[in-house]
């Protein structure tokens, strides 16, 4: 039997940190869903399969992400999605921690007509146990204007349908901004979405998360407004 939800969760290198988010996931109050763990391209060394083989439920599956399927995050998150056996999709990071009723409210607002779901999200440091609200407040109606002027979603949050997962792959390109890119990409189709006013995520907040990092060399959110015609200045990656 198919689950209702299934949860893809790419990773690479986390075997510190995904034992924590898998243990929310087990203890959320809806239990029909799935996890599919893609490993994309982690050391040798790295225990995380082992890790999830303790856990012992037979809800979660571990899948390496092979060279032949491609490499980095967008890629991934499409492999996973292609996998997945539930209607709808949930998009999991590897070091957050998902609060206990995420899932119920996610699958009742698909249920009840959205495409795309998400929330608010806590900042958690992990060092001293502090959480403390965002200083970004999410508009309480999806706003495709205020969308093209920023990406206010925060994508640990995000489920939408299988269909969109289907017929809106991730953008291999990006290294970061995938997320951005994909649901720019849905929103101008049409797509309805919905936001539940509530944090449904504590986010780690650490120097290894992507978004932590500085080393882009480029700024790919200004290439997703690029390529939508919502700016006419050329990032620096096209040359002149």
């Amino acid at each position: 039997m198919k689950p209702k939800i299934s949860c893809i969760m790419p990773c690479r290198d986390r075997d510190d940190m995904v034992a924590e988010t898998i243990q929310s996931l087990i203890d959320q109050t809806f239990s029909d869903w799935e996890l599919i763990v893609v490993d994309d391209h982690s050391a040798p060394e790295d225990k995380t399969q082992s890790v999830i083989s303790d856990f012992g439920d037979d809800r979660i599956f571990y899948i390496k992400l092979e060279d032949k399927y491609g490499k980095g995050i967008s890629a991934a998150r499409n492999f996973g999605n292609m996998l997945a056996r539930g209607n709808f999709v949930a998009i999991i990071d590897s070091d957050d921690i998902n609060y206990p009723d995420r899932l119920a409210l996610t699958v009742e607002a698909l249920e009840n007509g959205a495409d795309v779901v998400y929330g608010d999200i806590d900042l958690w440091d992990p060092e001293t146990g502090d959480i403390t609200k965002r200083d970004k407040n999410i508009p309480t109606d999806f706003d495709l204007e205020l969308f093209k002027a920023g990406d206010f979603i925060p994508n640990m949050t995000v489920a939408y349908t299988k269909k969109l997962a289907v017929d809106f792959p991730y953008n291999t390109f990006f290294r970061i901004a995938e997320d951005y890119d994909f649901l720019t990409r849905v929103a101008e189709f049409g797509a309805k979405f919905k936001f539940i006013s509530q944090p449904l995520v504590k986010a780690r907040m650490h120097a290894g998360s992507i978004t932590a990092k500085k080393d882009f060399e480029f700024n790919y959110g200004q290439v997703v407004k690029y390529n939508r015609g919502w700016v006419n200045e050329r990032p620096e990656i096209f040359g002149r």
